[in-house]
């Protein structure tokens, strides 16, 4: 199902963040395990900043948990990054606590990683509205 609201909306990482993915991903971890994005929104783009991680396989996030999170990062929390996310975790996250929030999944094998992004979207049920990853901006070389 794809929603009319998120036309436009597309994903910045910035490199700090991006660097982070890349570290979670290099632990191979196992299916399910997830951490929260911490960033913002400008416009019709959300900006990741940070990556925490936050939960094992089996755990998954919960409207107290959010409220946690919120406490920690008063309106800084965007959404959620998930690791070859299960049924359970999809389901816990397709419910009114996450909606709008954005969710970034990887997958693939470790030498060609994919990276997905969706937003939390209501339509007489929750989904998922897939939003493209924008493109990234080239690093200063650090001297």
């Amino acid at each position: 199902m794809e929603s009319e609201y998120n036309r436009g909306v597309d994903v910045l990482i910035i490199p700090e963040a991006r660097r982070e993915i890349e570290a979670w991903r290099a632990f191979r971890p196992a299916p399910g395990t997830w951490g929260v994005l911490i960033g913002h929104r400008r416009g019709p783009r959300y900006i990741v900043e940070k990556v925490a991680a936050a939960g094992r396989p089996g755990f998954t996030p919960d409207e107290r948990l959010l409220e946690a999170f919120d406490r920690i990062w008063p309106g800084g929390v965007i959404g959620l990054a998930v690791v070859r996310p299960d049924a359970a975790f999809k389901k816990a996250v397709l419910a009114p606590a996450w909606y709008g929030k954005l969710v970034l999944r990887s997958s693939g094998p470790a030498k060609a990683p994919r990276l997905e992004a969706g937003v939390v979207e209501f339509e007489r049920r929750f989904f998922l509205d897939a939003v493209p990853l924008a493109a990234a901006a080239k690093e200063k070389a650090h001297e």
